[in-house]
Formats: C-alpha cells, structure tokens, sequence
C-alpha cells in the first residue's frame, strides 16, 4: 500500500468520525432547545411539538409571540422566526423549515402538515408602505395580509412568499420563484413573479399552460 493510499484511507476515517461528532452535536443542541422551551415556558414558543429536530437554535426577533410548532418537525441551522405583537405563525406537524429560512409576521403566517420549505426562502406578510412620496418611507408603517401555505406543499430553494398569498394543498412552487398571488392545490408554478405551468393532481391530464 502506498503512501497516498494510506492518506486517503486516513482522511477517509478522519471524515466519518468528525461527522458523527457533529452529528451528535446536534442531537445535544435539538434536546437544549427542547428542553429550554420545558424549563421557561412560552419564551420562544406558544406551543412546541413532540419530537421536532433542530440543527441550530432559531434567532427570534421577540420572545412571548405566538409561535406554535406542530408535532415531528424539522428545523436547519440559521432560520429567523420574527413575528409582532399581532402576528402569529403557525406550523403543523412534519412541516420542514430548511436553512436560513425567514419568517416575518405581522398579520399571520400559517404552514400546512408535512410542507417542505427549501433553502433561503423568505416568507412576509407586510410590506412597506410607501405612497406618500412627501414622507419617509421608514416613517409610514406597513401594509400586509395574512399567508397560508397548505399541506403537503414544496417550496423551492430561495422562493419569496409575500403578503396575502395562500398555496393550496400539494402544490409545487419552483426554485427562486417570487409568490405575489395565490397559486392553487396541486399547481406547480414557477418564475418572477410565479406562474403556474401545469397541474400534479392527475398525470394523465397534467396539462401545460404557459402559451396562456
């Protein structure tokens, strides 16, 4: 055996007991935000499910919102749950949030059982209001409408969701896509901003509409 052989052997080994380091890493930190919610109550969350998985703890943007997590469900590492006073946002149970997801309530955000949320999705129910050209924009609030997002939902890598929205039931929105409208079940739209291109509900009738 030579010696670059026995390098990669050693590199090799190296690599699968440092990922099972980190990967215990994790399952200690997922049991600390757990447990952190027993010990203070309603600090982060209303109300916190059975069994959910984090890989890192959330930021917040306020402690004592109404924060409620489903049962089963997964969060990465650097997601930012920010809601107001008014606000709320909502998961049901199995519901994925993947890494660096964004949150940001102040109307209401609610999430269907077992939805899928990729990468760097960012998700708002407000905007800023900017009218009055006379007035700061910093200076004249928001303007928003509560979004829901169905079940059984795949949201893509890097998808913008803004006010008002509702995705229906087992719909696919597509990578980078920017969601200002509503987008029926079992659509799969894509684009900026989204469209719906064709319909999952039957593959035998599954129909593309983009010449529309």
């Amino acid at each position: 055996m030579t010696t670059n052989e026995k390098n990669y052997i050693l590199v090799n080994m190296l690599y699968i007991l440092l990922s099972k380091i980190f990967k215990l890493f994790d399952f200690v930190k997922g049991y600390l935000i757990a447990y952190s919610y027993f010990l203070i109550p309603h600090i982060w969350f209303r109300s916190l499910g059975r069994q959910c998985c984090f890989q890192g703890f959330p930021r917040f943007g306020y402690a004592f919102r109404d924060i409620k997590i489903g049962h089963n469900c997964s969060f990465g590492i650097g997601i930012f749950l920010n809601c107001g006073p008014n606000g709320y946002i909502h998961t049901g149970k199995y519901a994925s949030l993947n890494d660096y997801t964004y949150i940001s309530s102040l109307y209401g955000v609610e999430i269907g059982d077992n939805t899928r949320i990729g990468e760097f999705v960012s998700i708002r129910d407000h905007d800023h209001s900017f009218a009055d050209s006379d007035v700061l924009i910093r200076l004249q609030g928001f303007s928003g409408k509560p979004i829901k997002i169905g079940s059984d939902v795949w949201i893509g890598r890097g998808v913008f969701i803004g006010k008002g929205v509702e995705i229906g039931n087992g719909a696919v929105i597509g990578a980078n896509s920017v969601v200002t409208k509503s987008i029926p079940s079992f659509a799969v739209a894509v684009g900026s901003p989204a469209k719906v291109i064709k319909y999952r509900t039957n593959k035998n009738q599954n129909h593309c509409i983009l010449s529309k």
